[in-house]
């Protein structure tokens, strides 16, 4: 048994009290009382492991004492031994009623009632170790209740990022979600060249745009006093003020502003993705009018040139039989030149049929791209 046990003993016989004190010298620390209202004066005081009570004392009895300690919450669950003349099964009822933990006949032998305060000992120890995990079971089961609505804020913010359109937007979605941790940020977000810094103070302030800046190449985290930093890909993400006294909450949050940082890069970089092809279909449908207008001055050009050919043509061919008769050719030598100037022309229309084959293609491309840009509208 431990030495440094305490035990309280109650009984109105002083020579009981007497008897009792000398057995447990040596084997723990004791205090003795003549009455219940001695016992409880002292028990507001100073609490002991384990409670060795008398049944039958005036004003107030065992019974009526050890009710008294076990509705007390500081006192409930220190064991209670009763010791007793009466052996009787009402007696022991009662004890077992009033919530004592064992029972002692009187007259006992100093071996069974050192076996009995062991017993209790062992129950006391028991107690304390079921407090002790069911606190931890507690604390435990708090901490993860904590950790997972810390994560659920960056579900939350994963969840909004995909509706942000643009940097501004992506950005008072992350400060928001800080904000939930309440820790006060400033964000460096990088996209298509260009830099946008944004803080609740406002965007782009010189001062906060240089610490960023600076702390864009100091590693993926780096913490400095309060203050850390998170770079990934496109974004910076600085917290000014970590909880660093709170080692296991400081723990978690670098975890959750990791993640934040690095599905804020990813959706950056899809932002990225969106604003160069939106530029690029802007260009297409700043470029189609021009396309089209030329397309159509193509076709008239066609047009005409076609007319006007065949009109030369026609020229020419009465020019060359008028030629025929001035210059005096046999009738072989007016075939082969005939034949010559056939072959020519058919050779020019030729060249013109390929100009309309050209035309044709510029008119595929321009209604292929007009198809793709209403599938983008409808989309």
């Amino acid at each position: 048994m431990n030495v440094d046990l305490q035990v309280f003993v109650v009984d109105d016989d002083q020579i009981i009290l007497e008897l009792l004190s000398g057995l447990l010298e040596g084997e723990c620390q004791s205090e003795v009382f003549l009455s219940g209202e001695a016992c409880l004066k002292r028990v507001a005081e100073k609490k002991p492991d384990i409670f060795l009570l008398d049944v039958n004392m005036p004003v107030m009895d065992g019974y009526a004492l050890c009710r008294q300690l076990k509705a007390d919450w500081e006192t409930q669950d220190i064991p209670i031994l009763f010791v007793s003349a009466n052996d009787d099964i009402d007696t022991r009822l009662l004890c077992y009623e009033a919530g004592g933990d064992d029972f002692i006949m009187k007259p006992f032998s100093p071996p069974e009632l050192l076996s009995k305060l062991r017993v209790a000992e062992r129950i006391l120890a028991e107690k304390r170790a079921l407090h002790s995990q069911a606190g931890y079971a507690q604390s435990t089961a708090m901490s993860a209740m904590t950790s997972m609505g810390e994560l659920g804020v960056v579900l939350q913010f994963l969840s909004k990022s995909f509706a942000c359109n643009t940097v501004d937007e992506l950005g008072a979605a992350i400060l928001e979600a800080m904000q939930q941790y309440d820790l006060q940020a400033a964000v460096r977000l990088s996209v298509g060249g260009k830099v946008r810094t944004i803080s609740p103070q406002g965007h782009d302030l010189p001062l906060e745009m240089a610490v960023l800046n600076h702390v864009r190449d100091s590693g993926r985290i780096f913490q400095f006093k309060s203050r850390c930093v998170f770079n990934y890909g496109l974004v910076t993400l600085m917290v000014n003020n970590m909880p660093v006294e709170d080692t296991e909450r400081s723990g978690r949050i670098r975890d959750n502003a990791a993640l934040l940082a690095e599905g804020a890069d990813a959706r950056l970089r899809a932002i990225e993705v969106e604003q160069l092809a939106q530029s690029r279909r802007s260009g297409i449908e700043a470029a189609l009018p021009r396309v089209h207008a030329t397309l159509d001055a193509v076709q008239t050009n066609y047009r005409r040139n076609c007319l006007e050919l065949t009109q030369l043509m026609i020229e020419f061919q009465e020019a060359q039989l008028k030629s025929y008769i001035h210059l005096g050719l046999t009738e072989q030598q007016e075939e082969q030149m005939t034949a010559i100037a056939n072959d020519y022309m058919q050779r020019m229309v030729g060249a013109q049929d390929k100009s309309l084959l050209i035309v044709g293609s510029l008119e595929v491309l321009a209604k292929t791209l007009d198809d793709l840009l209403k599938v983008k509208e409808s989309n």
